[in-house]
């Protein structure tokens, strides 16, 4: 699958959003600080953990490598994107 978004797309991120599975979701990597995911949301599981995948999963680092999230590492939802 091509990826939904591109390299230098602008996107808007709703931190209060209800997020669901299919959203695009802004997140904090879990072992490294300072960068920034932007997956889709695979799966929540009942104990609100998220599995985030990417697109283009043969070249995507998600939850398959690190795992599932809580919710305390999900800034938000994408909203909007700008070309």
């Amino acid at each position: 699958m091509q990826p939904t978004l591109s390299e230098h797309d602008v996107v808007l991120i709703e931190p209060t959003s209800n997020v669901a599975v299919g959203d695009i979701v802004l997140a904090r990597h879990p072992y490294k600080q300072s960068v920034k995911l932007l997956k889709r949301v695979q799966k929540i599981e009942e104990n609100g953990r998220f599995s985030l995948i990417g697109d283009n999963p043969g070249e995507s680092t998600d939850s398959r490598t690190f795992g599932t999230l809580s919710i305390e590492y999900i800034y938000g939802k994408v909203v909007c994107r700008l070309s």
